[in-house]
């Protein structure tokens, strides 16, 4: 530094000419000009330029800065898109592999993107092969004949450029005359790779102002540098011998760099001295690991952990702007499904909903899924999937249910060969008015996406969307603005084009545009850079560390580019030009971390060491030893064989030593509590449905009642339309069937109501799923017919029970009568259905009105089929009744204020079993969903929870053995659950006979 610095001093002695330092990259030149300016007071008058920049500058000064963006940009790429077809008819090899039988979307684009990158890949290794091919020759490199399946390129690279008009070989050759202009001598600091037109440049700044090179011995630049100019100055500002290597052991990415952490805070908390200006992270895959640091690395709380106030520099991209995302979207819409969610979460994007209002996600879903809206934005939009005439479940036919649901009350049918949907109310009429208008405008938009169209063209119908459909609040106003700048450039690049491009063709180009950033390395300001492999290589630091060092990125592949032209000695090697960076960057280093993945994330066994730090360990000397790390970050050996600096992973080691010493579950504390709560009061009456609901799930029952939590399920938007009837929407039918049928309809109305409603699938699949449901209803009506068509009688229910603790309470309904039996009639297989007559008939029974009961329903027959099932209550006398009532009451009354472990299925089950003395004890253990035979009813899914999710886990050993309270009666069962069953269904169970 000190002879550059010398260097520079020497050349300010007129104020009008600026000194050139050419370094390997702009982070590198910021640091270089903060030690120039440490040195010299100040170092303005000097452009520390990297190769790429020195490029940009001699094109603004040769003024061919349009061609060369031509060139390097997209209007190159579709030029070649443009001479794909021409080309195509005269080279069949080529014609083939894009012919429309093998087309796919995006295809064509997709090879011209590559087929361009290939040609400005031999431009920056070879020039002299594309100005051959510009000057007419058919030939490789060394005047070869070019094999046939590559002899299509010449021409194609010849047409591409006539239709641009332009010639890279003469906007080089303008650049290098320009640099031949340049009298100041250009410093060349530590760049180890040139391009070929980089280096035809630097030549000519040789011959005019003359070249001064500062290279590092024994590296890529030390050679070529040398040759090209006219004094060359080694620098030692490495630090000597091989550095301190720390090797550490380690997970997936996440805990990777989790342990970074940890031995960053070390290496600070061992050297005082140290600053985050003296430490570089090395990560050759930024992309794998950005999201990662910024969250490992972000300030945080004074509790948090220490490495959090290290200042590393946040390496994730900038945030894209949400409007051009959205254009990108809009523009694919049509030749997407159109799906319930896909396009909900279009309409709630901020550009689209704070225009219309969307501002209730919930309101919005719960309409959107009461419509019955599935995929498709109508029929026409359907016809694109093969599916002519089906409009059920679209977009349009879900709004047309929602205004429809506006205008005609529930139940009243208009004529209109459609039904309303009960989920819109009138409160609704703002969201769903908006709701309409927006699915109006980008059914206009799919329209105008059906036809290719001119980029310009394109860009009129993003602009028009923008005005349509997007608003935004002040503040965010500049998102609008910078997409429709974007868009206006896109137009001025490719002004008097007329290539064809269909949507999905210009949406990838404007995604390309829209794709953010990543966050400029900010190296020089204090803070700790993140860099990639080969940045900053030859800077010095006190501590370099190594991230994400895997084989298949060092030293990876080769990455020559598909049908490339053999290039000789000039094709890179690219191996050994990462496994040389790697090197350099561990020799600027006095000490050097390396966290690397040494165990599977999934099964933890050991991975091998990968090639490229085996080498760097051979080259440097070193045989460290490696420290292993364990798989998460609250693992005990973190803080008993290892030394960690994370409080918050502390505490959660603490707790899991706790919940290993048998500290109870959650699920077991909350039932603790709730089994021994305090009976506070008793109700003045209780009906007869109150009761069934209550033993049917005394969980959701007590939930209700102390806190006043009711479980439902919250819509939910399903993307397809169903093919078939889920068992419940089954269940639901016949059971429609059914109550049609005692209501003296037909089949025929219900089936009309069915279909107007849309509930059944499309089509004859729609009937297919009816005729299922008639046959449950047939068979279930044959058999209970002659019971259900008998006289009918009603019976007042008016008791006074006395409950154990003196206190009284009355039990009052309505009871019907068929025929003088009590008559239960449901399509459901449940055991628990018997409740309902059951509890009928004991409350006749109590009240001196002794009537048997019967339940009819249906099962499963054999191979699927359904069949009918009759179950029997035989009468009881009036005292045996009312005590069987009191039992019943009794536990209501406590089922109110403390949780009741009697599932009525579960129980049902459990007290036929013992009152028949062969209790079947695999019957009660076991996981949930490991065997057909072991549900546990009543206890809900991830997508389906119910109210015993909260009190136990889905063992069903975790009821059935749970040890008995003493709130719990006591008739010689061994747990809470059995006693329930045995207390509460025991005279049910052995009263009931079945008959098939």
């Amino acid at each position: 530094m000190d002879a550059l610095t010398d260097e520079l001093k020497s050349q300010q002695t007129d104020p009008f000419l600026r000194s050139r330092v050419v370094v390997a990259s702009r982070a590198t030149g910021r640091i270089v000009g903060q030690e120039v300016a440490r040195r010299l007071g100040i170092s303005a008058g000097t452009d520390f330029l990297s190769p790429a920049d020195l490029m940009r500058s001699l094109a603004e000064k040769a003024g061919v800065v349009r061609e060369r963006s031509q060139w390097l940009g997209s209007a190159f790429d579709l030029a070649v898109w443009d001479s794909l077809a021409p080309v195509g008819e005269q080279f069949g090899v080529m014609g083939r592999a894009l012919s429309p039988v093998s087309a796919r979307p995006g295809r064509r684009r997709a090879t011209a993107t590559r087929l361009a990158r290939l040609f400005r890949s031999y431009f920056d290794l070879a020039p002299q092969l594309i100005e051959s091919w510009l000057a007419g020759e058919d030939a490789g490199l060394n005047g070869e004949a070019l094999p046939e399946h590559l002899a299509w390129q010449p021409e194609l690279l010849r047409t591409a450029c006539s239709v641009l008009e332009i010639d890279p070989g003469e906007s080089l050759s303008a650049m290098t005359e320009a640099a031949a202009s340049f009298t100041v001598p250009t410093l060349l600091l530590a760049v180890d790779h040139l391009t070929a037109p980089q280096h035809q440049v630097l030549s000519a700044l040789s011959s005019s102002g003359g070249v001064i090179a500062y290279q590092p011995s024994h590296t890529p630049g030390d050679q070529w540098a040398s040759e090209l100019a006219e004094s060359t100055s080694e620098l030692d500002d490495a630090p000597a011998g091989s550095p301190r290597v720390a090797v550490h052991g380690s997970h997936g990415p996440a805990r990777q760099v989790e342990v970074l952490r940890e031995a960053l805070t070390a290496a600070f908390d061992e050297d005082q001295t140290l600053e985050p200006r003296d430490v570089v992270i090395v990560c050759p895959q930024p992309d794998r690991y950005l999201h990662l640091l910024d969250a490992t690395f972000r300030p945080a709380g004074p509790d948090a952990h220490p490495g959090r106030g290290l200042r590393v520099q946040p390496v994730g991209r900038e945030a894209a702007n949400p409007v051009l995302s959205l254009i990108v979207a809009l523009l694919r819409l049509r030749e997407s499904r159109a799906t319930a969610s896909g396009l909900l979460e279009l309409l709630l994007a901020p550009p689209i909903a704070h225009r219309w209002h969307f501002t209730d996600r919930q309101a919005l879903t719960d309409l959107v899924s009461g419509a019955g809206v599935h995929w498709g934005l109508d029929g026409e939009h359907r016809k694109l999937f093969h599916l002519d005439g089906i409009n059920q479940s679209t977009w349009m036919r879900g709004l047309d249910r929602l205004l429809v649901g506006l205008a005609v009350p529930t139940g009243v049918s208009a004529g209109l060969a459609i039904s309303g949907t009960e989920a819109v109310t009138s409160s609704d009429m703002s969201i769903v008015g908006s709701l309409a208008e927006v699915i109006s405008r980008l059914r206009k938009l799919a329209a105008d996406t059906a036809q290719t169209r001119t980029i310009t063209d394109w860009v009129v119908v993003s602009k028009q969307a923008i005005t349509e459909l997007f608003g935004l609040p002040f503040d965010d106003a500049w998102q609008i603005l910078h997409a429709q700048a974007t868009l206006a450039r896109f137009a001025s690049d490719h002004a008097g084009r007329d290539t064809q491009l269909t949507a999905h063709e210009f949406a990838a180009l404007l995604a390309d545009a829209a794709e953010p950033l990543r966050a400029r390395l900010a190296a020089g300001n204090g803070s700790m850079p993140v860099v990639g492999l080969g940045e900053l290589q030859h800077v010095p630091f006190k501590v370099v560390a190594l991230l994400g060092i895997t084989d298949d990125v060092v030293p990876g592949r080769n990455q020559q580019l598909p049908e490339s032209v053999d290039l000789g000695d000039a094709t890179p090697n690219l191996r050994a030009r990462k496994l040389g960076q790697l090197l350099s960057h561990a020799k600027a280093a006095s000490q050097l971390i390396v966290v690397s993945e040494s165990r599977s994330t999934h099964t933890n066994e050991a991975i091998a060491t990968p090639v490229a730090l085996s080498w760097l360990f051979e080259s440097l000397g070193v045989t460290p030893s490696q420290v292993q790390h364990p798989a998460t970050a609250t693992a005990e050996a973190n803080f008993t064989s290892g030394r960690s600096y994370d409080r918050a992973a502390l505490h959660g080691a603490v707790a899991r030593r706790r919940r290993a010493s048998s500290q109870p579950s959650p699920a077991r504390r909350r039932r603790e509590v709730a089994r021994t709560a305090p009976i506070l009061s008793t109700p003045s009456q209780i009906t007869l449905k109150q009761l069934e609901a209550f033993l049917t799930d005394p969980a959701k029952a007590f939930l209700r009642s102390t806190l006043g939590v009711r479980l439902y399920r919250e819509a939910q938007l399903d993307d397809d339309v169903p093919l078939t009837l889920d068992s419940l929407s089954q269940w639901q039918v016949t059971n429609d069937l059914v109550k049609a049928v005692e209501a003296g309809l037909t089949v025929t109305d219900v089936e009309a109501e069915y279909r107007e409603r849309e509930v059944l699938p499309p089509d004859a699949l729609g009937g297919v799923a009816l005729d299922k449901a008639k046959q449950g209803a047939r068979e279930l009506w044959e058999h209970a017919e002659s019971d259900w068509s008998r006289p009918t009688a009603q019976h007042a229910i008016n008791l006074t029970i006395t409950l154990a603790d003196g206190s009284t309470t009355h039990v009052v309904d309505k009871v019907v009568t068929r025929g003088g039996q009590v008559i239960g009639l449901t399509p459901s297989k449940g055991i628990d259905k018997i409740l309902a007559p059951w509890l009928d008939a004991l409350a006749l029974a109590a009240s001196g009105q002794p009537h048997q009961g019967r339940l009819h329903q249906l099962t499963n027959g054999q191979y699927g089929a359904l069949d009918h099932l009759s179950t029997s209550l035989p009468t009881m006398n009036e005292h045996e009744a009312l005590a069987n009532l009191t039992t019943l009451v009794e536990a209501y009354v406590a089922g109110q204020h403390r949780l009741i472990p009697a599932p009525a299925v579960l129980a049902i089950k459990y007290a036929r079993q013992a009152a028949a003395n062969r209790v079947v004890e695999a019957d009660w253990a076991g996981v949930l969903g490991e065997r057909r035979n072991n549900p546990w009813p009543g206890y809900g899914t991830r997508e389906q929870p119910t109210a015993w999710q909260l009190f136990y886990e889905p063992s069903l050993s975790d009821l059935t053995d749970e040890p008995l309270v003493s709130s719990d009666p006591h008739n010689g069962e061994p747990s809470g659950f059995r006693a329930w069953a045995v207390h509460l269904y025991s005279p049910l169970a052995s009263r009931v006979g079945e008959e098939e």
